[in-house]
């Protein structure tokens, strides 16, 4: 999950070929919501734990099922003063036509280890795995333009108190540095985070340090959905989570979609990081709904790059 950093004001937000024409994507709300289940099952699932361990196993299977090649990076992590851990980000890979040009979407696998607590992290960790399982079914069916990861971090859970510039995040930094130490930061032509998307009480808030453009895409493909009141328009916050390491070594055009109002509408809401994140905090409903706008989301962007790519 992420850490908030403050509230703020509200924020009031050429042609070139179009790509092969493919079935059309339709989110299967139950089969993505069955996936949460099992993940559930799994119990507490903490960076360097036997369930973390279980959970690849999972989401292996499930991106092999669908057609998608899976790569393993593997990195060893940890807070200054604790020891470090081994963890591993998944990637599923599917090439698209620019083979060099990626569309990342991206959530976390891992729960918070909080003493005492048996963490199931329904929502702040299977959330987002479930949907983007679902979406791997979903993109396997239609050619691509551009080529897609999908990237399911390790660690970003802190492992102390809260995720600061050296404890959390661990996945999606290890990520980041290697695709800059690479050179291949610049084939990222956009990143789309997910998280807490299954809440009850669905109340989505977007991270005001995303790509303006991006942003705007959302608010759009929620409207023409009948969907505007699923984006709170009254606040939007500047989070810490698995898209920043990117924003910070310069990757443009970056969203972060998550409901960080968990359980109350205040941030960040009675249940985040409590034995309250279980099944009956989450809802078939509302992980199909974030599901539906993210596959519309992403026929935009694909979009989008296509027309910036062929304008002069």
């Amino acid at each position: 999950m992420p850490r908030s950093w403050t509230l703020i004001l509200p924020i009031l937000l050429c042609c070139g070929a179009a790509p092969e024409e493919g079935p059309e994507l339709r989110f299967d709300g139950p089969r993505a919501f069955a996936e949460l289940r099992e993940l559930v099952a799994i119990g507490p699932r903490p960076a360097g734990s036997a369930g973390a361990a279980r959970t690849r196993e999972l989401i292996r299977e499930r991106l092999r099922q669908a057609g998608w090649r899976v790569d393993n990076h593997a990195f060893r992590a940890g807070p200054p003063a604790g020891p470090e851990l081994e963890m591993v980000n998944l990637i599923g890979v599917r090439a698209g036509e620019r083979a060099d040009a990626r569309i990342l979407l991206v959530t976390h696998y891992d729960t918070k280890r909080l003493e005492g607590i048996r963490f199931l992290g329904a929502n702040d960790g299977a959330s987002g795995v479930a949907l983007l399982l679902e979406l791997a079914r979903q993109l396997a069916t239609r050619p691509l333009e551009f080529t897609v990861w999908l990237v399911f971090f390790d660690g970003e859970e802190a492992l102390g108190e809260a995720i600061s510039a050296t404890d959390g995040l661990f996945g999606s930094r290890a990520l980041a540095q290697r695709m800059d130490r690479e050179g291949t930061l610049e084939s990222i032509h956009a990143l789309v985070l997910v998280d807490m998307v299954a809440d009850r009480d669905l109340n989505l808030t977007v991270d005001s340090s995303s790509s303006p453009a991006l942003r705007a895409l959302l608010r759009e493909e929620a409207e023409r959905a009948g969907e505007a009141g699923l984006i709170d328009s009254e606040a939007t916050l500047r989070v810490l989570d698995d898209h920043t390491p990117f924003m910070q070594r310069g990757v443009p055009e970056v969203l972060a979609i998550i409901d960080f109002q968990f359980g109350a509408r205040r941030t960040p809401g009675p249940y985040w990081h409590t034995q309250a994140d279980d099944l009956g905090a989450v809802s078939e409903e509302s992980l199909n709904r974030v599901g539906r706008l993210l596959v519309q989301l992403f026929d935009r962007i694909e979009k989008r790059l296509l027309e910036r790519a062929a304008a002069p």
